[in-house]
């Protein structure tokens, strides 16, 4: 019994001796390849630089003996990131690299091949380098099976973009996938203002969805040119393209759009009411401010909120008229006025005031505090009673706060 199993564990003994042999070799063969990868990989890196330069006349002139088969990987690996980013001289140079390598015409025959990651990464290398010859093959891609294909196929021809191509790549934001959608339209803002004529031609063919990723493909891109377009699609049938017009007004900052977007702070759908006091926010068009201190009495919270924002951003204008909404009739009104200047530091500021020198300015404190107590937010008072460095004040505030509700209720604002 002994014997066997003295047996038995010399044999584990010895399998496991020579698999820690094999893996120390693997491990050393491999790092011995690194390594010469690596050195490999800085001398054609230097011989690349050296053709930029203009050091030498083609790239094969350059790389020598880089050519070789077993280096294509390498070269191929340094061209494509040494591209990106590049301009003018630089890229024409690069780009030959890739033809006279034979790279692209890999690219143009991979784009073709059965799997679908030969495909999507034929694709992105043919936008890479901006092949114009491509676009046909990049076109039909647009149609593949796989997601990612099409995807790449669209973001290759953004980076050639070519205007004939334009209205195809636009019509992409058909995709059913919605994330798709949002990729494609990532695309096109990365195209420019060069996007824009050709988005306001396709609109039409474009699906709901479609449209309002359009549209925020134009928000984005931020062109004031668009302007008049926009403005237009405030009277659209579909209340998502009302909305998201409304909001690209306010963020190419139209500024002939303010009458149209007080009109639309009407608007029966609310996200359209909410787009419109956002982008009035933007664009700080005073002539609005009695109309969103209506909108403060909206019955979406989105509505209140954008609108409240607004007046602030509006400045000395917009907070008195926050302010005056203090004693207003409607509860909503008055909660997201006291909530906006307690945000924009007026209650603070108000607060300081209780004790000062000047009679109207210390009328005006109190007639504040006990608007603000009167419309039952009175979080931010609590807490200023409880912390702020004048006890004066603290006494003041505690005294008020008590007249309304029994002191056991102040811990719980």
């Amino acid at each position: 019994m002994n014997q066997a199993l003295f047996i038995v564990a010399t044999t584990i003994a010895m399998v496991t001796g020579v698999v820690s042999l094999l893996i120390v070799a693997i491990k050393a063969r491999s790092d011995r390849e690194a390594r010469r990868v690596g050195r490999r990989r800085r001398t054609l890196s230097r011989r690349v630089e050296a053709y930029l330069r203009g050091e030498r006349s083609s790239i094969g002139e350059a790389l020598a003996d880089g050519t070789r088969s077993r280096d294509r990987a390498v070269v191929e690996d340094i061209l494509l990131r040494g591209i990106i980013g590049r301009e003018g001289t630089d890229f024409r140079k690069f780009a030959l690299a890739f033809e006279e390598l034979g790279l692209v015409a890999l690219y143009l025959e991979n784009i073709e091949r059965r799997g679908w990651w030969h495909r999507a990464r034929a694709a992105e290398n043919l936008g890479l380098v901006r092949v114009r010859r491509a676009q046909d093959a990049l076109t039909r891609s647009l149609q593949d099976e796989n997601p990612e294909v099409r995807f790449r196929a669209a973001r290759a021809l953004g980076r050639i973009a070519d205007p004939a191509v334009m209205p195809t790549l636009i019509l992409t934001l058909n995709e059913p996938d919605r994330f798709s959608t949002i990729r494609i339209a990532n695309v096109l803002v990365s195209v420019g203002a060069g996007i824009n004529e050709p988005i306001m031609a396709s609109f039409e063919e474009l699906k709901p969805g479609a449209r309002v990723a359009a549209l925020d493909v134009l928000s984005s891109i931020g062109s004031v040119e668009t302007g008049p377009w926009l403005r237009k699609r405030l009277k659209d049938a579909d209340s998502d393209v009302r909305s998201r017009a409304a909001r690209a007004l306010g963020a190419i900052g139209d500024l002939f759009a303010g009458p149209m977007l007080v009109e639309a702070l009407k608007d029966p759908e609310w996200p359209v009411r909410a787009g419109a006091a956002k982008a009035l926010a933007t664009l700080r068009y005073a002539p609005s401010v009695p109309d969103l201190c209506v909108a403060l009495r909206d019955s979406e919270w989105w509505v209140r909120s954008n609108a409240a924002e607004s007046l602030r951003a509006m400045g000395e204008v917009g907070l008195t008229a926050l302010e005056s909404m203090l004693d207003d009739s409607d509860a909503y009104a008055r909660h997201q006025a006291v909530f906006m200047l307690e945000e924009a530091g007026i209650l603070d500021e108000r607060v300081g005031d209780i004790f000062a020198a000047s009679n109207r300015r210390r009328e005006r404190s109190r007639t504040f505090v006990d608007q603000v107590i009167e419309s039952g937010q009175c979080v931010r008072l609590s807490e200023l009673a409880g912390d702020h460095a004048d006890l004066e004040v603290r006494t003041f505030l505690a005294h008020m706060l008590r007249e309304v509700r029994p002191p056991g209720e102040l811990a719980n604002d």
